[in-house]
């Protein structure tokens, strides 16, 4: 192998209970895991993992001291140190202090360790280890020797002699209708990083290696000179006479701080003291652990990103695969893609729809190189044509194999790993994207386990807002998409029927919807009808009862409390679904029930659901006219925006028809369009002063407050 690789571990449930899990144990050169493995195939030592497998380790919270952390916190405040790496190399990397390293490392980790007993999971992990442990030494077959975390060593130590004699090496934990198992896969350096996020992972991988191969003396040298060269090629300002410096304050550094030679924060510390020239917006990246701070100086990260590396292992050709990366490279035959490309395809033919397909399901598992640059998030939108840049980086491999987690061939990872995202999901939007996903990868069955839960998550949302898209994505697949099977789909009833009657529940709660909110809420009540119109007129949808959505209706038009945005609609519904009650006659009424304010509100509601049927009567138009000319002057004014922007519903043709019906009802139709059209004299002076006199208003009223641009 060419390293960095790891072992993958990983378990995946059948019956979709849970989604899969898995964790990489990584090995690069200078690991001592990996050193111990070459040792014992030198000698033909019998090797043996005995850590306790990720897919046995309990996910459960354990809220037991972390004395590990504690002990640390006190080495770190005594010493004056940033970080446990910082300590740590000032403990045990300088090179003058190898002679006394071993009795030094178990000194460190008895008195950190002391008389904790560990959380949870470690005393499960130690258990599994000492039992190995207490069956090897049984063996009388020469030396044991375990490589294992300084943490887990002085327990482990005592621990196995405790262990009850065992003939058998110990069985691994069993899990019921799981599937579990370990490949080889390819590693990144800079995921060996701990500025990455990998928790266990090591600070600079690169200059670890440098020492590991050349000492800490040509490592120092090799990190000036690879800095300067990286520096250069990002344009930034690194000058000769910058690295000569650098070097003269790691050298200074060293000799403060008692070491030898310059450590890595020695190095790292007289670099950004060297080149640096202005004040930093954040600390620096290596007096910390965890992702870097997004105010890091660009030199810093420049510097961070080449100790990082940014190597690839490669597994030797003969090494075990699972059977996920062989699937692939099947259905890329079947389909005629090949990588690296520049593919476009058309989603409306057989062969086009078959590559749309892999490729949807190869971008679910988020496998590297799989860009879509160009086509529509709905299978029924657009002209089905698709862009995709392919390629093959050298993550993808590793990505395929640890993707196996989720199933053994294409088609089931992906559908499991949408499953997986659809149980994360933050609500019913959410849902709605990893079913038009679903869609797209042609992914039409789903577990009923997930399809119980997918329900329990829809009862959640509270948000009648949110329903809108949700109702609309989900009926038109549903219903119309034939293309990739998603017809009728149990995955979309359930959802679905779930979706409304949820937005039954939501409509009738008394929440006025804000202003950001306001147009998402009228397309919820729109989505709503669409649905119940349909099935008024005779489309089955199993589990909704309309004699129920229609009573719902009813009540919320009827309800003096509801928002008045909600009852206008709540009446337009059911003019739209003919409902006897429901006329314009109603509709008049209604309106004169409410205050000038918020008769707009209703007429936004009205026009949004029903204006075919209001627009174009002469009854609702001489009945809406009588009801404005009761109001005063200033009720009027107050009304009036509202008013005007719930005539936005009406579009331009249906606007000219309302306007000649208005004439008609003044009988002014016989006025040519000129009359009507007709500018309104008024000198520039007087337009400027009430322009004026708007702009003294409005700037007093955001002074105080009530009016925000």
């Amino acid at each position: 192998h060419q390293l960095p690789v790891a072992i993958y571990s990983y378990c995946q449930y059948q019956d979709g209970a849970a989604p899969g899990r898995g964790a990489w144990t990584p090995f690069a050169e200078f690991s001592p895991e990996w050193q111990a493995l070459q040792a014992a195939r030198r000698i033909q030592a019998q090797t043996y993992f005995i850590d306790l497998p990720c897919w046995a380790q309990s996910e459960e919270v354990d809220d037991s001291p972390d004395t590990q952390e504690e002990s640390q916190a006190l080495l770190l405040r005594a010493t004056r140190m940033d970080n446990s790496d910082t300590l740590w190399d000032h403990l045990f990397e300088d090179e003058s202090q190898q002679t006394a390293l071993p009795s030094a490392l178990a000194h460190y980790f008895a008195q950190l360790r002391g008389d904790s007993p560990g959380d949870a999971l470690n005393r499960l992990r130690e258990a599994f280890m000492a039992r190995w442990i207490g069956w090897a030494m049984q063996q009388n077959n020469g030396d044991v020797l375990v490589v294992c975390g300084g943490w887990h060593a002085p327990v482990l130590a005592k621990m196995w002699r405790e262990c009850p004699q065992e003939i058998n090496t110990p069985e691994l934990p069993s899990l019921a209708d799981a599937v579990t198992g370990c490949y080889l896969t390819p590693y990144s350096e800079k995921r060996l990083d701990v500025l990455a996020g990998y928790l266990s992972g090591m600070p600079a991988p690169v200059w670890q290696n440098w020492c590991w191969q050349w000492g800490l003396q040509q490592a120092g040298e090799q990190l000036l000179k690879t800095v300067l060269t990286r520096l250069r090629q990002h344009k930034l300002p690194a000058s000769t006479a910058d690295m000569a410096a650098a070097h003269l304050h790691a050298m200074a550094l060293a000799q403060l701080r008692g070491h030898t030679l310059p450590l890595r924060t020695d190095w790292l510390d007289a670099i950004a003291g060297s080149l640096i020239k202005e004040a930093l917006n954040a600390p620096l990246p290596w007096s910390y652990r965890g992702v870097i701070h997004p105010d890091t100086d660009p030199i810093l990260l420049t510097l961070i990103d080449t100790l990082a590396g940014d190597g690839f292992g490669k597994l030797a050709p003969s090494t075990p695969q699972p059977p996920l990366p062989k699937d692939v490279t099947c259905e890329l035959e079947r389909t005629a893609i090949s990588l690296p490309a520049e593919l476009t395809l058309n989603r409306f033919n057989p062969n086009g729809l078959a590559q749309s397909q892999v490729l949807h399901r190869l971008a679910i598992l988020e496998i590297p190189g799989i860009v879509r640059q160009q086509g529509s998030t709905l299978t029924l939108a657009g002209n089905g044509e698709e862009r995709w840049k392919l390629t093959r980086p050298l993550s993808q491999h590793a990505a395929l194999i640890e993707a196996a987690c989720f199933g053994a061939t294409l088609q089931e990872a992906a559908r499991h790993k949408l499953e997986a995202d659809m149980l994360d999901a933050g609500g019913i939007g959410s849902i709605t994207t990893c079913l038009s996903q679903a869609a797209l990868a042609g992914l039409a069955s789903f577990s009923q386990q997930l399809l119980e839960q997918l329900t329990l998550l829809i009862a959640q949302e509270n948000q009648f807002a949110e329903m809108g898209q949700a109702l609309e994505v989900l009926y038109a697949l549903w219903r119309l998409d034939e293309i990739s099977g998603m017809q009728g789909a149990q995955i979309l009833q359930t959802t679905l029927c779930a979706a409304i009657d949820r937005t039954l529940w939501l409509c009738e709660s008394n929440g006025r919807p804000d202003e950001k909110e306001f147009h998402a809420h009228l397309h919820s009540w729109q989505a709503l009808c669409h649905i119940l119109r349909d099935l008024h007129s005779g489309v089955q949808l199993p589990g909704i009862s309309l004699s129920a959505a229609v009573a719902l209706l009813e009540r919320r038009s009827q309800a003096i409390h509801a928002p008045a945005l909600d009852r206008g609609a709540a009446h337009g519904a059911l003019m739209r679904l003919e409902h006897p009650n429901a006329s314009a006659e109603a509709a008049l009424t209604m309106l004169a029930q409410l205050s000038p304010a918020q008769s707009g509100e209703a007429l936004h509601g009205l026009l949004a659901l029903a204006r075919h049927q209001l627009a174009c009567q002469p009854t609702f138009i001489a009945g809406f006219s009588s009801h404005l000319n009761q109001l005063s002057d200033a009720d009027f004014i107050n009304a009036l925006p509202d008013l005007r922007a719930a005539m936005a519903w009406l579009p331009p043709r249906e606007r000219g028809t309302l306007a000649h019906q208005v004439l008609e009802h003044y009988q002014l139709a016989q006025l040519p369009v000129s009359a009507l059209q007709m500018p309104l004299h008024c000198p520039p002076q007087a337009i400027a002063h009430h322009q004026q006199l708007e702009q003294q208003a409005l700037a007093s009223l955001q002074h105080w407050g009530v009016f925000h641009v």
